[in-house]
């Protein structure tokens, strides 16, 4: 078995590509492979957006997202290491095509016309708003050393959407079951670590488990897509 505690203290320079000095092996195989089942559901939404001509993710959900992804890539750096520094750009530049997507199809998902003639703006001006909260939200010391609060609380949002949006469209075709499956099992490892982690944050907690229960109902939402 690996032990972080002798990774770190043979290999230190290890601890600035992965952190294996502030984190469990453990800990950061979860936070990998929830990551890699993000992956995953990003593709699925990016070549179903292309080929469908509709963006599944919900257009709200999809500005707080790019903006959490800017945040961490580029404005401030997660302490997980370097390989995480970088998968979190990888993960910004899939986010940004589907940002593109989402300015391009996002406005089949509303019916509203005055929110489908302005959405554009709308958009882009809730991404610059929420880059500027999550700034400001690290900064003044309200989120984890790698953005763990700030994520669940976006995520909570995209998964009360996602039910929702699911369930009122008259495209649900354009939603991926395959990707739903992902999205929970990538969200419940990352739940996981946060309980390993970080067992004395309640209200973090709190989050993972809304996040979970919303998951479990927008995946069987999908059996009433008949009804």
């Amino acid at each position: 078995m690996f032990n972080s505690h002798n990774l770190c203290q043979e290999y230190p320079g290890l601890s600035s590509i992965i952190n294996v000095c502030d984190y469990t092996v453990a800990e950061l195989a979860l936070v990998l492979v929830g990551t890699i089942f993000w992956v995953v559901v990003y593709f699925i939404i990016i070549r179903n957006g292309f080929k469908d001509k509709f963006v599944e993710m919900p257009v709200p959900a999809a500005a707080s997202n790019l903006a959490w992804e800017f945040t961490w890539a580029f404005l401030v750096t997660t302490d997980l290491g370097l390989l995480f520094v970088w998968g979190l750009r990888v993960w910004f530049f899939m986010d940004l095509l589907i940002f593109y997507q989402v300015l391009k199809y996002g406005h089949k998902q509303l019916s509203t016309p005055v929110l489908i003639k302005y959405f554009r703006p709308i958009e882009i001006a809730s991404v610059i708003l929420w880059t500027i909260g999550f700034y400001l939200f690290i900064v003044e010391g309200y989120d984890t050393s790698m953005g763990a609060t700030s994520a669940y609380i976006i995520t909570v949002i995209m998964a009360s959407l996602y039910a929702i949006f699911y369930l009122s469209s008259n495209f649900r075709e354009g939603y991926s079951f395959t990707a739903a499956w992902c999205k929970m099992v990538g969200n419940a490892l990352m739940s996981i670590f946060v309980f390993l982690h970080y067992p004395q944050m309640y209200f973090l907690q709190l989050l993972t488990i809304v996040v979970f229960i919303l998951n479990v109902l927008y995946v069987a939402s999908f059996k009433l897509k008949k009804a």
